[in-house]
């Protein structure tokens, strides 16, 4: 069984997978995947539709077979300022949704700011500290950039959830998630 950490784009999308410590080698170190190909600003609407589902089709590719759980980090409220890619975003997040729920395999997303207090412990914590957290809370693994670090702090938030592993830091026991559906 395996915990899938997801921070989704279409051109570095950060792929966290954690074995259950049972079936774990020791220590237990994360696989960590950086998961996309660059686009082209004229891509034509057919092109960026493809490139789309090709992109989803790259990130679950990455996961393993036996997933139990994927933590995917949740769309902004509002377009950010890249709002030029923010409806192909939308379309990768839900079409990589729409897999997993297909196959029964719960999803849960989880806020950028409550990803980076459960990370550092402040909610308006920069990539950097959210990089470092995690090579802090996770020494063996290899942390590459930003987009691992992310998808690793949700499957961290998952596996701890899920009771594979124990709360480290006082704000690993604050983060306001919805966990419906879930079971431990």
């Amino acid at each position: 069984m395996h915990i899938v950490g997801l921070d989704p784009s279409l051109t570095a999308a950060g792929v966290a997978i954690l074995s259950h410590p049972k079936n774990a080698d020791s220590p237990n170190i994360p696989k960590l995947n950086t998961v996309g190909v660059s686009g082209s600003e004229s891509a034509t609407l057919a092109e960026r539709s493809i490139r789309i589902v090709d992109q989803r089709d790259r990130i679950i590719r990455s996961m393993p077979p036996s997933v139990c759980l994927v933590v995917i980090e949740a769309l902004p409220f509002s377009a950010p300022k890249f709002a030029g890619l923010y409806q192909e975003r939308c379309a990768l997040y839900y079409a990589l949704v729409e897999f997993l729920a297909r196959r029964k395999i719960p999803v849960v997303e989880v806020s950028a700011t409550t990803l980076k207090k459960y990370a550092t412990g402040d909610g308006r914590a920069d990539k950097r500290e959210v990089v470092n957290a995690m090579r802090d809370l996770w020494p063996h693994a290899r942390v590459r950039n930003d987009n691992e670090a992310d998808a690793l702090a949700l499957a961290t938030m998952g596996a701890m959830r899920l009771g594979w592993h124990e709360p480290e830091m006082v704000h690993h026991f604050s983060p306001n998630v919805n966990w419906t559906g879930v079971k431990r």
